[in-house]
């Protein structure tokens, strides 16, 4: 497949060669300034919204700190976006002395919806139709008009008392999710919660009110939380492979724990088909329907009746790090970028697919971590850790490490992250109980205060009769 890198990067160095870039926001900004220097960028402005500026080459990028990074991502955008429309004098003295003409290109982030920065282009912004999408209380209507297999839900204003109504019917046993949406960025299950109770029910109404002006009820999924990618081309749709959600339970809570994605997962064949062919017809409905292009994510559960959906988002998700890893002689988020901005990347969807599908598939990675209040650690600690079955302890000074566990300082107290050598990690199976065993070991090693949390049950790899099926879910 060197021909089809070769083609991308040609047509990337057309769109990026010989031009000022700024790079608004965002994450692994080094790594973007490196590819754009590679594809022969004349130079690279790099506003952080960290406060620190790590050590870089100022022949490839200026890096200015913004210090306006949130411990939450719809903070931290809604100070981008500020910052985007009403610079303050300091910024824009600093664009005024990297771009005196006004020639240059702006990246922002995925989130991003603001097209212009100080009369330049932001090449990645989002259309409204593609950000109203994402919203988990409407989107069912797309998963009838593909005619896809979804879990029954009902959808409600802010009614407490028909929201438990609704909760009493569809809880199959094990409770309901509630998932709420409305115009704040909803990402990283914020504004999700499981109700099993009465009192459950009226703590995820106090947290949701304020945020939300609708609330999805529908029953609590069993499995494993997945996601697929797509790449809309202007001839088709490439589809990535499957890329495990790492979400714990808080056991005794109704609030989940977002703690990032990996693809050490393998679901059964027969759910990865599944996934992977709705994921095809989601992205040429969405390219005939809002004229998308570029990337999304097919969220759902991986169940014992198959693959049951529930969100997309229409954007770069944080999941494709995965594939970054796989891949990192290709520039991913700039050919996002490149298909946003309408450019002709010169390669068919197919080829592309296979590509970076193949990469993937053997070359796995992950990215989990998780933000904790407990402690405000003033430097980066680390842990070499290995697993023994379900469980998670250091490593000896001679033995081979699975993972390194780091607490590091963070805007809200402290990063935990648990870094996966791919070296020396099983592939097939989730890495949720792993992830809950090396949570478990930061609690008393570090005191990191994450608590009880419980791993989601994997799927066992025999296909369901369709009697079953159908009584598990609505067409």
């Amino acid at each position: 497949m060197n021909h089809v890198l070769a083609a991308l990067n040609e047509r990337l160095g057309r769109l990026f060669g010989d031009r000022l870039v700024v790079l608004a926001g965002g994450t692994r900004l080094a790594k973007r300034a490196q590819e754009l220097h590679a594809l022969g960028a004349r130079h690279t402005l790099v506003l952080d919204t960290d406060d620190h500026a790590p050590l870089h080459d100022s022949e490839i990028a200026r890096w200015v700190s913004l210090g306006i990074k949130g411990g939450f991502v719809a903070v931290e955008q809604r100070r981008l976006g500020k910052l985007l429309t009403k610079p303050g004098a300091e910024v824009r003295a600093i664009l005024r002395d990297f771009d005196a003409r006004r020639e240059a290109v702006v990246i922002s982030t995925p989130y991003n919806e603001i097209g212009t920065f100080q009369g330049r282009p932001v090449l990645n912004a989002r259309e409204r139709g593609w950000v109203e999408l994402e919203n988990k209380t409407t989107i069912d209507a797309l998963w009838d008009e593909l005619s896809a297999r979804r879990a029954p839900a009902m959808v409600f204003d802010l009614d407490f008392e028909r929201l438990w109504g609704a909760s009493e019917i569809l809880d199959r046993g094990a409770g309901v999710v509630w998932s709420g949406d409305g115009p704040a960025i909803n990402g990283g299950a914020n504004f999700v919660r499981r109700v099993r109770s009465y009192e459950e029910a009226k703590e995820a109404f106090e947290v949701l009110a304020p945020k939300c002006e609708q609330v999805r009820v529908m029953p609590f999924l069993e499995g494993i939380p997945v996601s697929v990618h797509g790449i809309v081309f202007p001839d088709g749709t490439a589809v990535l492979r499957p890329i495990e959600m790492v979400v714990p339970r808080r056991q005794g809570q109704a609030k989940f724990l977002y703690a990032g994605c990996a693809s050490f997962y393998d679901p059964p064949v027969w759910i990865r088909d599944e996934m992977r062919n709705l994921a095809r017809r989601v992205g040429e409905h969405l390219r005939g329907t809002v004229g998308y292009r570029g990337t999304f994510t097919l969220d759902g559960i991986a169940t014992e009746d198959g693959f049951l959906p529930t969100e997309i988002n229409t954007r770069y998700g944080g999941a494709m790090v995965c594939f970054e890893d796989a891949v990192p002689v290709l520039p991913l988020a700039l050919v996002q970028v490149a298909l946003v901005a309408g450019w002709d990347l010169g390669v068919s969807s197919m080829e592309f697919e296979e590509l970076v599908l193949q990469a993937a598939d053997n070359h796995r990675a992950g990215a989990v971590g998780a933000n904790v209040r407990a402690v405000q650690p003033t430097d980066v600690d680390e842990r070499r850790v290995v697993f023994t079955g379900w469980a998670c302890r250091l490593a000896h000074p001679d033995e081979p490490a699975q993972a390194t566990l780091r607490l590091s300082p963070s805007p809200i107290g402290g990063r935990l992250d648990l870094d996966l050598h791919r070296e020396n990690m099983p592939v097939g199976a989730p890495v949720a109980a792993l992830t809950v065993a090396a949570f478990a070991l930061a609690d008393q090693e570090w005191g990191t205060g994450l608590g009880a949390l419980e791993p989601a049950i994997a799927v066992e790899d025999t296909v369901p009769v369709e009697e079953t099926f159908e009584e598990a879910v609505i067409a």
